[in-house]
């Protein structure tokens, strides 16, 4: 039986075609900001100002649907102070999270030497101990609430990502094991807590609409992490090479650029959760004055 309440919103065809320009404008100008920075992207600079125009425009647009109940992606959620800071430090952790998972393998496969069947098994367990500690977070989220799991995990994924700034092209397989371990338990611990007080916090009216808006604003965050990420372990690698270092060498060198940026994500990440704050009760339907 369905519970919820139906009603029927007209699609805007203006907005769905300015969200495909603005969010896959940038997404496709993140993925190419090495060629940029190499002056070699001119249509991805093009493309970069027609997402920017057509963000500008779509936001507008959102604004002024908003009031009359009618935004293709309503951004009224935002105006929820507890909403926005619980969605920043998803989008931070998730978007340091995707462009660290993008360059350890690298850093494993070209400096370290191991194989891809090396490099899927070192973060094997991390993966495993998420899934098999996610019933539990729920669990101790439910009798505890957000800040007993979700401070714990963002200072064990900076200690995690931290510790691999001082990863060479010498370390230890087992290292890295212990440090993405580390990533893992606390990402574990972090984004469900995180997640679940963000929507909580809205009213019943704004639900659908926050989840979409958190969801959009993952993947762009990804695209975002990845592609400066992968900007740091470029540039540090180019260095290295150019300093007369070894390719393992010179590619642990860009690698550690990219984990110093990541874990200064996380810093931010630690500074804000603190700040979010727990949602006792589930909020009844209010309105919510456009941001």
């Amino acid at each position: 039986r369905n519970v919820g309440e139906n009603r029927n919103v007209p699609l805007d065809i203006l907005s769905f075609f300015l969200s495909a320009f603005a969010f896959g404008g940038l997404i496709y100008a993140l993925s190419s900001i090495e060629s940029m920075l190499a002056g070699e992207g001119t249509v991805a600079l093009i493309i970069l100002a027609i997402g920017v125009v057509s963000l500008v425009l779509f936001v507008m647009r959102q604004l002024q649907l908003g009031k009359q109940d009618k935004a293709f992606l309503d951004l009224r959620p935002f105006a929820i102070r507890n909403f926005t800071l619980a969605v920043s430090v998803i989008l931070v952790s998730f978007g340091a999270m995707l462009g660290f998972a993008t360059v350890l393998p690298i850093y494993l496969q070209t400096s370290l030497g191991v194989t891809a069947l090396v490099t899927g098994l070192v973060v094997m367990p991390g993966g495993v101990l998420q899934a098999i500690m996610s019933p539990f977070v729920g669990r101790l989220f439910d009798s505890y609430g957000p800040f007993p799991l979700a401070i714990p995990g963002a200072i064990l994924m900076l200690a995690g990502v931290g510790s691999m700034i001082l990863l060479n092209e010498h370390s230890a397989v087992w290292m890295v094991i212990c440090m993405h371990v580390s990533f893992s338990v606390g990402m574990a611990m972090m984004m469900t807590p995180m997640m679940t007080t963000a929507l909580s916090s809205l009213p019943d009216n704004l639900y659908s609409h926050g989840s979409a808006g958190m969801n959009t604003l993952q993947q762009l965050a990804g695209a975002t992490g990845t592609a400066i990420l992968v900007v740091f372990l470029t540039r540090g690698t180019i260095a290295g090479t150019e300093a007369g270092l070894s390719e393992a060498a010179a590619t642990a060198q860009g690698s550690t650029m990219a984990f110093t940026f990541a874990a200064a994500c996380m810093v931010i990440v630690v500074c804000l959760v603190p700040f979010v704050k727990r949602v006792s009760n589930e909020p009844e339907h209010v309105e919510v004055p456009a941001a």
